[in-house]
């Protein structure tokens, strides 16, 4: 049974409301996200960085919905290292609800082998952005480039360093592209803001976060919306310096680009054009494709269509 199976499952069981980045209640939107040591991050990741990281996938959640942060509860299984070193942890998740405006309201406590971190936050919006509002006709918007998450992990698992230290001699911009690429996958953004603004624009119809990967999101708001999509491969913003580097550090640009996860940049719907909304927004964002009728998933490249795989990452599946 892989991600996809079980969640239908879930829904079947308890709830078909369930499907979205977070749960609809009232004006209320609540999200939950769990990290697992060795799984999400080892340790040799600094505890700050994972008390951040645990927070930021929860507001990311937030804002693919559209909503306002208001509040977190915190559970965390401890095993002795961490617990050795929880101050620094703590810290740092005060620091982050303190910036985006989120308030840590309570939790619960346990030991463990493994550090588990799992928060439940909550937020509010009179619009909330759903997966299935997507309509044939509709653009298709990344918020940022993408591929610097998947990248930054590569390079840890291959030797690297959290400051972006090789495990061989390497050019000096190659160290400085892969120091950036490694925060971007330790140390994510939620687009909290962004979240906020696209809730309030009726011509935004739809919105999911990329965690599992474009050609997985993308295929999750398609479904939802029971139509298709075709993107175009030269759209598709990359994170800074990617393709000039890829080859030096061993990567596949248009792997870690389609299938990379964890880049928690938005992915969205609407009527207005490129411009229109980069305007209204007063920031950039990226038109790659449109929504299309026929329930498919394609991708254009060098003027010849294909069929878009999902193969973003799934917890159940050895290929991920």
């Amino acid at each position: 049974m892989n991600e996809a199976l079980l969640v239908a499952r879930v829904r079947e069981l308890f709830s078909d409301r369930i499907g979205d980045d977070g749960a609809v209640i009232g004006d209320q939107i609540v999200t939950t996200d769990m990290l697992v040591e060795d799984v999400d991050f080892t340790r040799s990741i600094p505890l700050p960085f994972i008390a951040r990281k645990s927070l930021a996938v929860n507001l990311s959640d937030l804002a693919a919905m559209g909503a306002t942060p208001s509040w977190a509860v915190v559970a965390l299984a401890l095993p002795e290292w961490a617990l050795a070193g929880i101050d620094s942890f703590l810290l740092a998740l005060r620091d982050a609800a303190l910036r985006h405006r989120i308030e840590i309201v309570g939790g619960d406590l346990s030991s463990a082998e493994r550090l588990t971190i799992a928060i439940t936050a909550s937020g509010r919006t009179s619009r909330p952005l759903l997966r299935s509002g997507a309509r044939p006709g509709d653009r298709i918007f990344l918020s940022r480039p993408i591929g610097g998450s998947a990248t930054g992990l590569h390079l840890l698992q291959n030797g690297w360093s959290m400051d972006g230290d090789p495990p061989r001699e390497t050019a000096y911009v190659h160290r400085e592209f892969a120091a950036s690429a490694i925060r971007r996958h330790v140390d994510p953004e939620p687009e909290v803001e962004l979240g906020m603004a696209l809730s309030a624009l009726a011509e935004v119809t739809a919105c999911i976060d990329v965690s599992d990967g474009l050609s997985t999101d993308l295929a999750h708001l398609c479904e939802a919306s029971r139509c298709g999509a075709e993107i175009e491969r030269e759209r598709i913003p990359m994170f800074p310096d990617l393709l000039s580097a890829a080859g030096t550090l061993g990567l596949r640009p248009q792997e870690v680009v389609l299938h990379g996860g964890e880049e928690y940049a938005l992915l969205f719907t609407s009527s207005m054009r490129e411009s229109e909304l980069s305007t209204r927004l007063g920031r950039p964002v990226y038109a790659i494709g449109k929504i299309v009728q026929e329930q498919e998933v394609r991708i254009v490249e060098n003027g010849v269509s294909r069929p878009l795989e999902p193969r973003g990452w799934d917890h159940f599946s050895a290929s991920s």
